[in-house]
């Protein structure tokens, strides 16, 4: 070896002494053959930053990489949930106007087990779920297909169908779909065959979906008034004025005024609302004990999946200047599971009955 040689402590390569760098391995600061210790310490350092350079830019790609993954894996979910939400819900409703478990549980069962199972990034599931599960129920609203109430009612049950089809999705790609031999293959024949399991599951469930529930629930309250002045103020609602309730603020149609036409069997009293209006006819007539109505129009918006059927008021005396009010509502409802709709059905019938109840209570106090 010559003296004006240098050789490289990373590879050996040889070279001569005006090469800086290695021509093997890039390697910069050579150390000569009868080079001193300053020579060795310089080159040290020099090949530390060397790696630590080449280290950087390692980790910036790597990084990029992965942030590519991360997004990649959140539009997955993210389309995959709203694709199978805004697709299975209007493929599965029913022109009757019946909404059933398929629907509320089903649907999102399995809208979550399919974003989960074929989105690579397991971190991003919830959120890209989330989004999704937002992103449906809003064009929902905005196209009218349903109304605030309903969705707010419906969504504690959505969101338990999709954290658990979520769940079921995520172990199964950890134990069955990274485990095989064309990951692939599974996440396709998952997008395939859950919409036939939808629409098999939906022909199963038509026959006990459509049976129209009908249920009835009584609202009651003590007045201070005697029982012909309440019979009077109930027979003619000249207008409403109270507190409105929760759910009639946020959709839930308000009451303004109801008119007798003459009195007796037979004889038709119209109840206005903000939006709309609901015509009765008396069935019963017993003043100033009770009275029936059945419900023979209503132009209520919205809410096919509920109709009122028929009203009634029962009164009675409890001394000279006080009486206990009973408020009847009969209604049909196509909505299941029944267990649980009822409570929210009945929620809402008790936010109409408390309203007209507040302002009643309210005009016998100012008299009083």
């Amino acid at each position: 070896m010559n003296v004006s040689d240098k050789t490289c402590p990373l590879c050996g390569a040889v070279k001569d002494v005006a090469e800086d760098e290695c021509p093997r391995c890039g390697g910069v600061g050579l150390v000569g053959a009868g080079g001193g210790a300053n020579d060795r310490d310089e080159h040290d350092r020099d090949d530390e930053a060397h790696l630590s350079r080449r280290g950087r830019v390692e980790l910036s790609e790597r990084e990029e990489i992965d942030g590519l993954t991360v997004w990649k894996g959140a539009a997955a979910g993210l389309l995959t949930g709203v694709g199978f939400g805004l697709g299975g819900f209007f493929l599965l409703r029913d022109n009757t106007g019946s909404m059933g478990s398929v629907l509320f549980l089903l649907l999102p069962s399995v809208a979550g087990f399919a974003a989960a199972a074929i989105t690579p990034r397991p971190k991003v599931v919830p959120a890209s779920l989330i989004v999704a599960l937002g992103i449906c129920l809003i064009i929902l609203l905005l196209t009218g297909a349903e109304g605030v109430v309903c969705v707010l009612m419906a969504l504690p049950l959505i969101a338990v169908g999709v954290t658990i089809g979520a769940l079921c999705g995520l172990l199964f790609r950890e134990h069955v779909i990274l485990r095989a031999d064309s990951p692939r293959t599974f996440e396709v024949s998952i997008l395939a065959l859950a919409p036939l399991l939808l629409i098999g599951a939906d022909a199963a469930e038509q026959p006990y979906r459509r049976v129209v529930r009908e249920e009835t629930f009584v609202t009651t309250v003590a007045l201070d008034a005697p029982t012909e002045a309440v019979w009077e103020k109930i027979k003619n609602v000249e207008s409403l004025s109270a507190d409105k309730p929760f759910l009639l603020r946020i959709g839930l149609p308000v009451p303004v005024s109801c008119k007798m036409e003459g009195e007796g069997v037979g004889r038709k009293r119209t109840c206005y609302f903000e939006n709309g209006y609901i015509e009765e006819r008396v069935a019963e007539w017993q003043p100033p004990s009770s009275m029936k109505l059945d419900i023979t129009e209503s132009t209520l918006p919205g809410r096919h999946w509920l109709k009122f059927k028929n009203a009634a008021y029962e009164l009675r005396r409890e001394g000279e200047s006080r009486t206990l009010l009973f408020r009847q509502t009969t209604i049909t409802s196509r909505l299941h599971p029944a267990w649980y709709w009822r409570p929210l059905e009945n929620m809402g019938v008790q936010a109409e009955h408390g309203y007209l109840f507040a302002d009643l209570a309210a005009r016998f106090a100012k008299k009083n």
